[in-house]
């Protein structure tokens, strides 16, 4: 379990873009990055939903990871009425990434919204994933009945984590069986927080891909309750995605739902 991992806290703050202008140009390797973009995009879209015109992306995040973002997708190919909010280039092929940034400064208006923010950009040695991945190696998405704003306060931390604090979720999840995280904040109230359990996607969601650079994972996080995270700590990470998944919850994330252990 990542315990208390609120020394990443912040509030907020995403821009969004016109999907396109996140591409390259035209020499060898920009065309193998919009080769596994197209090619990464074509799965979400047959297996998840069609991607929205516009990708969301976190300022302290604009130098580090240039090519990536957030996706907040309508899930119709999963089932309507779900919507999935996604990671989007963490398996691109200039991924992982050799910058950090540090120095950040954000600055907020008087109701908690980002207005600026600034960070320098520093070299560091490559977290080179194992052969065979593509970039990091997986894909992070969180899946919720409904379309709102607390699920891209995760997506921020799941980027912050990955790419400012060199933490391989999907080395984690396959050593222990699963990740749990607790107390990850999800509002400006500093009480607004979530427990999530990260896994490997169970069939009948969509799994894992090939891309033109190497595999590509997707890791689900999902919403539990206080109860399933102290059960989980007694009888395994592994254990508590098997009742979801018999209860029916599933990996779809539901924080009014209740609590599926006694």
């Amino acid at each position: 379990m990542l315990k208390n991992m609120k020394f990443i806290k912040f509030l907020l703050g995403l821009t969004t873009l016109t999907a396109s202008t996140i591409g390259f140009a035209q020499n060898s390797e920009e065309k193998e990055w919009q080769h596994v973009y197209d090619a990464r995009e074509a799965f979400y879209e047959k297996n998840i939903g069609k991607l929205p015109n516009d990708i969301m992306k976190a300022s302290n995040l604009f130098g580090v990871w240039p090519g990536g973002g957030f996706y907040v997708i309508p899930a119709d190919k999963i089932k309507k009425g779900l919507w999935v909010y996604s990671t989007f280039g963490l398996t691109n092929s200039d991924m992982p990434s050799t910058l950090t940034a540090t120095d950040i400064e954000i600055k907020h208006n008087d109701q908690g919204r980002v207005i600026s923010s600034s960070s320098k950009l520093e070299k560091k040695n490559r977290a080179m994933p194992s052969t065979g991945k593509a970039g990091y190696g997986y894909e992070v998405l969180m899946i919720a009945k409904e379309n709102a704003e607390w699920p891209l306060w995760f997506m921020q931390w799941t980027g912050n984590i990955v790419l400012l604090n060199d933490v391989d979720l999907l080395t984690r999840v396959e050593k222990n069986n699963g990740l749990t995280i607790e107390e990850i904040p999800v509002g400006n109230d500093e009480n607004d927080t979530i427990n999530v359990l990260i896994a490997k996607a169970q069939k009948p969601l969509p799994t894992d891909i090939k891309l033109p650079n190497g595999n590509m994972q997707f890791l689900i996080a999902t919403v539990i309750t206080d109860e399933e995270m102290q059960w989980s700590i007694e009888n395994g990470r592994d254990a508590l995605l098997k009742k979801l998944m018999v209860s029916g919850a599933g990996q779809i994330s539901d924080r009014n739902r209740s609590s599926i252990v006694k």
